[in-house]
């Protein structure tokens, strides 16, 4: 047997055994681009080595190497195939994924009932604690009211036989009936509060007063601040102390009207309950001459600093206004005495 020959059996049982170990081995993972470029330069050099080599040495190197490289790109493919598969489905779900409906924002309530007066289940009126949103409509009977806290701030008061739907944008339509407004203590804030009638639109440049929606006229009473009517046949401006009626006709009729007058009573029964716990006895007191529409006075300067620093505890829930005033006034110090127009303070 010549020499030629055992070299061609032997280069035939080392590829036989090669095979052999690549089935047995299966699919291997892709070779990382690093180890990739080593194993080119390492194969490189022994190709520059190779070609110093006798020619039969020669023509075993170059069929060995031509062998791994066909071999190497038959398991590149295997590999491709899955991946870009793979990534195509990928593609298809994050196409699908971002192309669906988003999911409705939650919508947001535009005041809470803190206060109700009267058989709620006679009318339209939800419980306290109940959220009002946009196209809800509230309608309350004989000898019933209510009270909501607006979301932002103040609050809205329905008197009896009132019908209010809440819209979005901080309006109101009263379609009938009698609302009383109190937007907060700071006067001629805007807090873009509306309030929408038959007769035109009532804008709130702050902070106390009562729209009226009848048959015949709208009614503007203002305890304090101003509100502003952009009406259908009369526009008019309405300020603290005034009580206007606007006829369908346009004409407007103005009286005067005091901050403590009994045309505001039914406003006071309905009032939000004032947290009087870990409250000073100056908040309490500021709160309570708001409410009955009275200036607080005190006797001296040292006897109001004193109320600031007195603290309370309790509370006044379900107290008609006057009574809680004298309730929480006898818990401390001080005195008090309630004249038309003013709360007095004294020692």
């Amino acid at each position: 047997m010549s020499e030629h020959t055992n070299k061609q059996d032997a280069l035939d049982a080392d590829e036989a055994t090669t095979a052999k170990l690549l089935k047995l081995a299966g699919q291997r993972p892709e070779v990382p681009q690093d180890a990739e470029r080593r194993v080119y330069a390492s194969v490189h050099a022994e190709w520059q080595k190779a070609t110093s080599l006798p020619e039969g040495q020669q023509l075993y190197k170059r069929v060995q190497n031509e062998w791994r490289d066909e071999l190497a790109q038959r398991r590149r493919q295997r590999w491709y195939m899955p991946l870009a598969l793979a990534a195509s489905f990928a593609l298809v779900v994050a196409v699908v994924l971002q192309s669906g409906p988003s999911p409705l924002a939650p919508q947001a309530s535009v005041a809470t009932v803190v206060r109700v007066l009267g058989n709620p289940s006679a009318g339209s009126l939800p419980a306290v604690g109940a959220e009002i949103f946009v196209g809800d409509r509230l309608a309350t009977t004989d000898d019933a009211g209510m009270s909501i806290r607006l979301a932002g701030s103040g609050s809205l008061r329905l008197d009896e036989n009132t019908t209010l739907v809440a819209q979005a944008g901080g309006r109101f339509e009263l379609l009938q009936g009698r609302v009383y407004v109190d937007s907060g203590d700071l006067i001629y804030r805007d807090t873009k509060l509306a309030i929408e009638t038959r007769y035109g639109t009532v804008t709130d440049i702050g902070t106390q007063f009562v729209v009226a929606s009848g048959a015949d006229a709208l009614e503007l009473a203002v305890r304090e601040g101003r509100v502003d009517l952009s009406g259908n046949t009369a526009s008019v401006t309405a300020v603290a102390g005034e009580r206007l009626q606007v006829q369908a006709s346009g004409e407007v009729v103005t009286y005067a009207i005091a901050a403590h007058d009994d045309y505001w009573a039914w406003t006071t029964d309905l009032a939000p309950t004032f947290d009087i716990e870990n409250r000073s006895l100056l908040d309490f007191l500021r709160w309570a001459s708001r409410e009955t529409g009275r200036e607080l006075e005190f006797e001296d300067e040292e006897l109001r600093m004193a109320a600031m620093r007195t603290d309370l505890h309790g509370s006044i829930e379900g107290i008609a206004l006057l009574d809680a005033i004298e309730t929480v006034v006898a818990t401390t110090t001080f005195h008090y005495r309630i004249d038309p127009d003013r709360i007095v303070i004294q020692r």
